[in-house]
């Protein structure tokens, strides 16, 4: 019997994505798939704004939400400080409160002992304010004594490296991978229409506790293209964006805790709410934005995926759909691929 080609394999991969993203339950959906060297599947479908009807292109900009934390927060904390010292060593307004004690590899993995979220644009009208109500949120346990994933220490890491460093996340970012953050430089694609901010959102940031905080945080506000993103998801396959030992330490579990999540350095490592689908590969890693999106990287398969969505257009209700729909587009991928990636 004749074995089928790899082009044949491929065609038959793209195949079964295309018709995934046809039936997606979000309006908008983009989804690349890529080796370490290049893209070999790239599309978007959809649509951008159901206000207006207008159709989602290639060259738009999509919220990351959370991804903000490991494709920028996370490589400026790494190269910029280091891992062991406490918090108030490499940030002295830290120094008065107990956040202070956690080291920033504490913070990174989801250990210092933070609260989840908070809702400090209730009652704070500015960043400095913020900022301030952020730093003195009481500890829910002893930093190192358990892990929770919290907004709130990448939160307050952004704004170390930005005192560090004396640039914006804005300017990194855009120095070490063209993300923006808001406002973007070209169509957008539109995200809740939010009850606090009276309108549907669209080229701000969806967090509200990052645009109270003039849309540029530790925590969310990035926004990418598809390929822009790809690009930077592709750099962290390959290894490329920090020193090996960086990489190593970033990707290799830090912590977990009894609902079975497992955190490396920003990263979330399966079976961490199920993010890397049924059937996750030895080393695999991957992050998540509330507004419906992820990375999922396969080290040792040699692939990864990026979904970018607006799952939360225009409503944040029900995600479930969407968890399912990554599961099965995540499936396809690891069933489908056989051998070496070609170009669509």
């Amino acid at each position: 019997m004749t074995e089928p080609s790899p082009q044949a394999d491929q065609d038959t991969l793209h195949d079964g994505i295309r018709r995934l993203m046809a039936a997606a339950p979000m309006p908008a959906v983009a989804v690349s798939v890529f080796d370490r060297a290049e893209t070999c599947f790239s599309a978007v479908t959809g649509t951008a704004d159901l206000t207006t009807g207008r159709p989602v292109g290639p060259h738009d900009w999509w919220d990351l939400a959370s991804v903000t934390k490991t494709l920028v927060t996370l490589p400026e904390v790494l190269a910029h400080l280091d891992l062991d010292s406490p918090l108030a060593d490499v940030w002295p307004p830290a120094r008065p409160f107990p956040v202070g004690r956690a080291t920033v590899g504490q913070l990174l993995s989801h250990q210092a002992g933070l609260p989840a979220v908070r809702q400090f644009f209730r009652t704070a009208a500015t960043r400095d304010e913020i900022v301030a109500q952020a730093v003195a949120t009481p500890l829910v346990r002893e930093p190192g004594s358990g892990a929770e994933y919290s907004d709130l220490g990448f939160l307050l890491l952004g704004e170390a490296v930005q005192d560090h460093t004396g640039l914006s996340l804005a300017e990194l970012a855009q120095q070490r991978s063209g993300l923006r953050f808001g406002p973007v430089p070209g169509p957008a694609v539109a995200t809740e229409r939010c009850g606090w901010r009276a309108r549907v959102v669209v080229g701000e940031v969806h967090d509200e506790n990052a645009y109270a905080m003039g849309g540029i945080a530790g925590q969310a506000g990035a926004f990418g293209t598809l390929a822009l993103v790809t690009a930077a998801a592709r750099a962290w396959l390959a290894g490329t964006v920090l020193p090996a030992h960086l990489h190593r330490a970033a990707t290799r579990c830090r912590a977990r805790n009894a609902a079975d999540e497992r955190f490396g350095l920003g990263w979330w490592l399966p079976p961490t709410r199920g993010i890397g689908g049924p059937a996750p590969g030895e080393g695999s890693f991957g992050c998540s934005g509330f507004v419906g999106n992820r990375i999922w990287l396969e080290p040792a398969r040699g692939y990864g995926v990026v979904v970018l969505s607006n799952r939360v257009h225009p409503s944040r209700d029900n995600p479930e759909p969407f968890r399912q729909w990554c599961a099965d587009l995540l499936e396809t991928v690891a069933t489908e691929r056989k051998g070496t990636l070609h170009n669509a």
